[in-house]
């Protein structure tokens, strides 16, 4: 595996990320994902140390499907916001991908995929802003990376022109005819800022980042993309944050070893507020499937 490292300094995705790889592992399940699962058919009895590992792996199948990547297909993949790599790891793995490039700014995270080693797997300390590929990719993917584009003071101008340079530089790295998907919470209620639960999250947890809307990622989108599927599904995102939280509950003395008894109950108050959130709708989950245009529109501004 490549290392490339990009000059970055301390970012809020490492105020939250390279809180330690350890801490992480305790609560997460053995494929490190940390975006919402997919939980269709999987019973709610199911114990989670086989249930979430199960519906996680089925969101990676989706997200391949939704992108067309075939097993034995050849694609070269590039996963935006790849974590602790659960994507690039499970497309080579399963043959769904040639070589597959990951890019994340948490030096935690960058370290973690350093030690994996995993043959095809490039791995960037790098924003997607930085990226410059030596040629096309067929397919990319991006999960629970674009929630972190945009600050809570930038106006709704900014935001939008901040999304729309995202998904010009996704059009300029893929082929002709290629594929994109897209995971990302968004404001689904009558007002956006998610409330005291928002204002938690983005002071404790990630300081300063601010979801976007429906509606902006598609206008950002559509000049350069046609969406051929749209999901929404609160519910995954909550069964995923149960799960997380009752796994964090089991291993409540190994974490505050880690992180300490105010960083284990940060993190409880996290999971569970942000199940509330789902549940009562002020935000949802989308899982999003685009196709390039190869000539992208002139929209009239």
């Amino acid at each position: 595996m490549t290392i490339t490292t990009a000059g970055t300094g301390v970012t809020d995705i490492e105020f939250h990320y390279d809180l330690g790889n350890e801490f992480y592992a305790l609560w997460l399940d053995e494929t490190l994902a940390y975006t919402a699962a997919m939980w269709t058919g999987i019973p709610g009895d199911e114990p989670d140390d086989t249930a979430l590992p199960r519906a996680q792996r089925a969101k990676l199948d989706h997200h391949l499907d939704l992108v067309g990547a075939e097993r034995g297909g050849g694609a070269r993949l590039l996963d935006i916001g790849c974590g602790w790599g659960a994507m690039l790891a499970h497309a080579v793995r399963e043959d769904r991908a040639a070589s597959a490039t990951g890019l994340t700014i948490s030096r935690a995270q960058h370290a973690h995929l350093e030690a994996l080693g995993l043959p095809g797997v490039e791995a960037r300390l790098e924003s997607w802003e930085d990226h410059r590929p030596a040629q096309p990719y067929d397919v990319v993917v991006g999960m629970g990376s674009f929630e972190h584009f945009a600050t809570a003071d930038m106006s709704h101008a900014e935001r939008l022109g901040v999304y729309a340079r995202y998904f010009e530089h996704c059009h300029g790295w893929l082929r002709p005819g290629g594929r994109m998907s897209l995971q990302t919470i968004a404001y689904d209620g009558a007002a956006d800022g998610g409330g005291p639960v928002g204002s938690f999250v983005g002071s404790d947890i990630f300081p300063g980042a601010r979801l976007p809307r429906l509606s902006e990622i598609a206008a950002a989108a559509d000049p350069y993309f046609s969406v051929v599927v749209l999901h929404a599904s609160a519910e995954d995102y909550a069964r995923t944050l149960r799960a997380w939280s009752a796994r964090l509950l089991r291993a409540r003395e190994e974490a505050e070893r880690l992180v300490g008894p105010e960083g284990y109950r940060r993190y409880r108050l996290y999971l569970r507020a942000c199940e509330v959130t789902f549940l009562r709708g002020a935000a949802t989950l989308y899982r999003i499937g685009l196709r390039r245009r190869d000539e992208p529109l002139r929209l009239p501004v």
